[in-house]
């Protein structure tokens, strides 16, 4: 009988990009591939920019979860700026404005585990691989409101919802989450 194989997560700054650049976009391609039939927000070439503009941010960071040298799935933030924290609506809280933005929150930008590996906790480990060594105070990210499933796990990491966002007119309405990091247990 064979042994499970161990996930590995390596973490990637900015200026390792260019080396992990297609596999991000490969993983993306596969898992949402349905999505990107049905909706042009959700093209490759959309998320490519989408992608692109995000790493050129000071700040990119990335982490890559790989079982057996496979990639398994990844996640990826930068620094939030003002601008758009400026752009949502809705807001839930009203301490949504104090969080602070830039230097001292960190913008999830993408997480995604590919079919064969959801359901097995890869996500949250690839995301606290990412978040376990940020200088941020807070993390952010979008939700989509069309899947309150997805929602409802990030709340139980400790993510609350503080209002909404649509950063794109042809975007889908997200609702913008905050999660406060470095909070001791």
């Amino acid at each position: 009988m064979n042994a499970p194989q161990l996930l590995t997560v390596t973490h990637y700054a900015q200026a390792d990009f260019p080396r992990v650049r297609q596999q991000l976009i490969d993983v993306y391609a596969e898992v949402y591939a349905r999505e990107a039939e049905a909706d042009p927000f959700f093209s490759l070439p959309r998320f490519t920019a989408r992608l692109d503009g995000h790493a050129r941010r000071t700040g990119w960071a990335g982490t890559v979860g790989e079982i057996g040298g496979e990639i398994v799935g990844y996640a990826y933030g930068r620094p939030d700026s003002e601008d758009q924290w400026r752009q949502v609506s809705d807001v839930v809280s009203p301490r949504v404005y104090d969080y602070g933005v830039g230097d001292d929150m960190f913008g999830l930008c993408e997480i995604m585990v590919r079919i064969p590996w959801r359901g097995t906790r890869i996500a949250r480990t690839i995301h606290d691989e990412l978040m376990r060594h940020r200088p941020e105070s807070r993390a952010s990210l979008l939700v989509e409101r069309a899947h309150p499933r997805v929602r409802a796990t990030y709340e139980r990491w400790g993510y609350r919802a503080v209002a909404t966002s649509q950063p794109f007119p042809d975007a889908p309405v997200y609702d913008a989450m905050v999660l406060d990091l470095h909070v001791q247990d």
